[in-house]
């Protein structure tokens, strides 16, 4: 059986602090999947990130949301999301979370 997933993203830019400390920015592409029971309007979901990635859009983020994996996992608590993408498509780093 196969299973169909329903996707949104956004993107946000913010502030953190390197391993040694140097305050530096980035952009970040987040894509976020949902299991559902069956056809959605995706707008709710893509509200829903849309109001967490207000959140951290122009901040410094805290050490614990630092990395894109953090970033993910965070995301990732959103209700029925079942994977996440975070990207600094630029530079080509990407990190997946899954349920």
């Amino acid at each position: 059986m196969t299973e169909v997933l329903t996707g949104v993203s956004g993107h946000f830019s913010a502030a953190h602090r390197s391993t040694d400390g140097v305050l530096h920015g980035h952009t970040w592409k987040v894509m976020a999947w949902f299991k559902t029971p069956g056809r959605v309007d995706a707008a709710c979901y893509k509200a829903t990130l849309d109001h967490l990635l207000k959140a951290w859009d122009h901040s410094e983020l805290p050490e614990n949301l630092s990395w894109a994996e953090d970033i993910a996992a965070a995301v990732g608590k959103l209700t029925n999301c079942v994977e996440v993408i975070v990207s600094r498509e630029l530079e080509g780093y990407h990190a997946r979370w899954t349920a």
